[in-house]
């Protein structure tokens, strides 16, 4: 698959149409990372021009393929440290570039506005995906499994 199949955009006037799909998706395997983000639009989280909470959708050949955000961290307020949340890649569309693509976005989002990214990985292989893309295993932190500084 190339990148050129993949489209990122930032999540801002509405969710996206496939949104309830893949809610459905992670529930089955067990995540409430898609719940986290409803819950958090509710609340006007991703709403408004504020970078620091940002929320980005992968689109494969038109098709919502992954989402996550960057915010601040809700359980370190560190000004320095924003986190990396609520990321899940469809299962068909693991392994072909889609989750890279948005870490690597979201990444590019966070550092440019703060010097720290954390993240919670959810197992090993989240661990081993996120340690491939540059963070380090951290457990200084509030509810925090890694770290990436700039």
């Amino acid at each position: 698959m190339t990148q050129a199949s993949l489209q990122i955009v930032r999540v801002a006037e509405a969710l996206p149409d496939g949104l309830p799909a893949l809610q459905d998706e992670a529930a089955a395997e067990g995540y409430r990372f898609v719940e986290g983000i409803l819950e958090e639009w509710d609340a006007g989280r991703y709403a408004g021009k504020d970078e620091r909470n940002t929320l980005l959708a992968v689109y494969r050949e038109g098709a919502l393929a992954a989402i996550g955000a960057v915010t601040p961290d809700p359980y370190d307020p560190a000004p320095d440290l924003l986190r990396i949340r609520h990321v899940y890649v469809r299962p068909g569309n693991r392994r072909e570039g889609v989750g890279r693509v948005l870490a690597s976005a979201l990444i590019q989002q966070g550092l440019a506005l703060a010097p720290r990214l954390s993240l919670n990985a959810a197992g090993a292989g989240a661990s081993a995906f996120w340690e491939a893309m540059g963070f380090r295993p951290d457990h200084g932190g509030t509810r925090r499994s890694h770290l990436l500084e700039r």
